[in-house]
């Protein structure tokens, strides 16, 4: 008597016929099996690994419902960098690199290039190890990504097992996004959920891929398509023929992609690539060109943050005439003021527009816009409305937009930091900003509170238990145990943390404030010039500016955050909550880096900001640029531009060990 098939071969066989009808839907644009059918097959799956846990694989396709949350994402470094592009916007211009490039590789004829559409997603990075997805990270700032593996196992385009084996590791690299139907979709759900839809592909793209839940990623549509290796695997070389190769592996490539020779085929091309974008399912603000020969790739090299092998090509945005109603100030999470165009509704690149941005009051003097005008408008990269430029009317004008004093929404001072070209409400209690201000509070440059992320903070600040950073330390232990994902133990924890802030230092304290242009290393200036707040809140401008690396501006913002009644009044709150900040003990010291003039280049295992705030403690001085009064640089993987510089000017450079070693002398 049959005792039915083997759970073991039946398994098998499901997951090779669901990653083959993922593969041909994804990668191949074609099906085979209706939706239902494909379903069927999941259910029958998920049915097995449920009877038979045993039988649950990292790679089995039922692993895409998520995982649970995480408080945070661990740094991935990346090597190579995840390096971006230059852009050029014309034939002109595009002639230009071509020229570069055939004079520094000593050519007679132009090259080849891989022409590929440029994506308006989110750049993520995914590492196969013997054919198995084992992590998935986010660009970052090309040196440092964040690893989000539980989210990219949601998506289903990406094979959490190639189709083919590949013994090694494998670095994958390409763009997640939503295409435009999947985007719609998503948004009529959440509309008939009540919830505010999302404003535009890119950006939900990018927070769908940080969800510290990634049951929430899951449940958003999200596509990916790959288009480059970290390192190009032996016998590959060609960019064509690497795109050949992700397809034969089972990653979804695109279709559009193709090889050019010279400007002349690559304008062609990008005509071509912007006569399809009203028929395409997904965002393209531009294309790509790569050299297609490897080899030559590598001849090239790079500079900084981009190759000297590729550019992208933007499409010009469309702009359209409107009349300007008026100018309002919005106030963002940061505290930056952002001066906002009220329009006269207008459709521009298919959405329609009542509101653009007017960026800062430096572009606002330049463009000279003035209520009544009109204006040209146009989507920046085809998302972000913004005023181009006011239209020669020849009547009389408005007067000039002048930028507020005090902060519209909660009255605070407004400043406008040394170097910057934004104004911000230096109030850290202002509610525009207040969650922004206290996930800034508990960071880790500042007070290093853990548990208090910012969903927490959200929910702190939508129940009305926290209106500015000193009502944290009056919650009570039963006010936090009943709010989301807490209970009596996190509760605790937290409350213990935040009592062990109190006994932070000065350094730390100031950083936590969020002033403009006090950071960890200002903080710690003046801590150690001042010893303690005090005398700080005390100072004269005149005294400010005998510290190194504070000018007249910053300064001012200083003397006015201490003295104006709003943001001295939160501090007060914070001595009477139980602070007593002072300088750290050693900060007058030794300084085993004393009469040093340094500079940072690549990646670090900590934040950059901190072992610059921790080499100026020691006493060197951090520039941002490698020059004549450079004596050391420290270089981590990815170094660029300021390595080769600083080769050939022959300044010492040394590795973060041997950093770290130097701050221990």
């Amino acid at each position: 008597m049959s005792s039915g098939p083997d759970p073991v071969a039946l398994a098998r066989e499901l997951r090779e016929r669901i990653r083959y009808h993922s593969r041909l839907y994804y990668s191949e644009n074609r099906t085979e099996i209706s939706d239902e059918e494909y379903d069927a097959l999941v259910l029958r799956l998920v049915q097995l690994e449920e009877e038979n846990p045993e039988l649950r694989t990292p790679d089995s396709p039922t692993q895409r419902v998520g995982a649970p949350p995480v408080d945070s994402f661990p740094e991935v470094l990346h090597d190579p960098p995840m390096l971006s592009l230059d852009n050029v916007f014309g034939a002109e211009q595009f002639d230009a690199f071509e020229r570069r490039v055939m004079t520094d590789l000593g050519l007679e004829s132009p090259p080849i290039y891989s022409v590929e559409p440029k994506l308006d997603g989110v750049a993520l990075s995914l590492l196969y190890r013997d054919s198995v997805l084992v992590r998935g990270s986010t660009r970052g700032d090309g040196f440092t990504g964040e690893d989000v593996t539980p989210n990219v196992r949601t998506i289903r385009s990406i094979p959490l097992r190639l189709s083919k084996p590949f013994p090694g590791e494998l670095e994958v690299r390409g763009e997640t996004f939503f295409r435009l139907a999947d985007f719609a979709r998503m948004n009529r759900e959440r509309e008939e959920r009540g919830e505010t839809p999302f404003a535009n592909p890119r950006n939900a793209a990018s927070g769908s891929i940080r969800q510290q839940d990634s049951h929430v990623t899951a449940a958003r549509p999200l596509s990916f398509v790959a288009y480059s290796c970290g390192r190009s695997p032996e016998g590959i070389s060609s960019q064509s023929d690497l795109l050949l190769m992700l397809k034969e592996l089972g990653l979804p490539v695109s279709d559009l992609s193709t090889t050019c020779r010279g400007v002349a085929q690559v304008r062609e091309a990008h005509a071509r690539f912007g006569s399809l974008r009203p028929e395409l399912p997904f965002e393209m603000d531009g294309i790509v060109a790569k050299l297609d020969d490897l080899e030559l790739q590598e001849r090239m090299g790079v500079v900084s943050r981009s190759p000297r092998w590729a550019v992208a090509w933007k499409f010009h945005a469309e702009e359209v005439a409107t009349r300007l109603l008026g100018i309002e100030v919005s106030v963002g999470r940061t505290g930056k003021l952002t001066p906002v165009a009220r329009l006269d509704p207008v459709r521009v690149g298919g959405v329609t527009v009542s509101s653009a941005t007017l960026h800062n009051e430096d572009e606002l003097l330049r463009k000279d816009v003035r209520p009544g005008d009109m204006v040209m408008v146009r989507r920046a990269g085809d998302v972000i409305p913004e005023v181009v430029r006011s239209l020669p009317s020849g009547g009389e004008r408005g007067d000039r937009f002048e930028f507020p004093v005090r902060c519209p929404v909660c009255g605070g001072p407004v400043v406008r930091p040394e170097g910057e070209a934004a104004h911000r409400c230096m109030n850290p209690a202002c509610p525009a900003r207040i969650r922004q201000s206290l996930f800034h509070w508990a960071s880790r440059d500042a007070m290093d509170i853990e548990g208090l992320g910012e969903k927490l903070c959200d929910q702190l600040v939508e129940r009305g238990l926290v209106r500015d950073i000193a009502d944290l330390y009056t919650l009570s232990h039963d006010q936090l145990a009943g709010l989301d994902r807490m209970g009596e133990l996190s509760a605790a924890n937290l409350l213990a943390r935040l009592d062990q802030s109190r006994s932070m230092p000065l350094s730390r304290f100031l950083a936590g404030l969020g002033i403009p242009g006090v950071g960890s290393t200002v903080a710690s200036l003046l801590s150690t010039r001042f010893g303690g707040l005090a005398g700080l809140m005390e100072a004269d401008e005149g005294e400010l500016m005998e510290l190194d690396g504070i000018g007249p501006v910053l300064a001012r913002s200083l003397r006015e955050f201490f003295d104006d009644s709003v943001t001295r009044g939160v501090v007060e709150r914070l001595l009477k909550a139980g602070f007593e900040p002072s300088a750290e003990p050693g900060d007058e010291g030794a300084k085993p880096l004393a009469g040093l003039t340094m500079v940072f280049t690549g990646a670090l295992s900590l934040p950059r900001a901190e072992a610059e705030r921790l080499s100026e403690i020691a006493g060197a001085k951090v520039t941002s640029s490698v020059s004549g009064s450079t004596d050391l640089v420290v270089a981590g993987p990815g170094a660029g531009s300021k390595l080769e510089k600083a080769r050939s000017m022959g300044v010492r450079i040394i590795d973060e060990e041997e950093w770290r070693s130097m701050l221990e002398a």
